[in-house]
């Protein structure tokens, strides 16, 4: 299997499955609460640390280096199937699809939130000019509206 870093206690690990993201049971449990403290954010009931905001933006990295590897699994996976029934292939495809469209709708409003939480001045480590300026030209008078 591969070796991978935990995004919560940054330890290097050996992955037992492709969907590994944690080393453990206890971080595992702290990225599930780091994920509902993520939604809160988004949705504008909280505010985020700058220590939290960037152990999450790892998460989110982590996540976007697992579905990569699930997707290339499943591309294998279809090749190496032969299709009998074009119903059920189509069926796979449209849930397939499905869930990369949530996925992306998902890291879309964590992106947008990013450039929320910099419009509003905070300037964590990982903040590059580039998102500094992406976040202005978003939210022009620096402070954006909840939403």
């Amino acid at each position: 299997m591969t070796e991978r870093v935990c995004p919560i206690c940054e330890s290097k690990f050996t992955a037992q499955r492709v969907t590994s993201l944690t080393c453990g049971a206890a971080c595992s449990n702290k990225a599930k609460k780091l994920r509902s403290a993520m939604k809160a954010f988004n949705a504008g009931k909280r505010d985020l640390r700058p220590a939290t905001l960037e152990q999450a933006v790892r998460l989110l990295e982590a996540d976007e280096i697992i579905s990569a590897s699930k997707a290339q699994r499943e591309a294998a996976e279809v090749l190496d199937d032969e299709v009998d029934d074009p119903v059920e292939d189509q069926r796979w495809r449209n849930a397939y699809a499905r869930r990369q469209a949530i996925e992306r709708k998902w890291m879309l409003d964590w992106r947008e939130a990013k450039y929320r939480l910099i419009a509003r001045g905070h300037r964590p480590m990982w903040v590059t000019p580039r998102m500094i300026e992406e976040a202005y030209k978003r939210h022009p008078g620096g402070l954006p509206p909840l939403t």
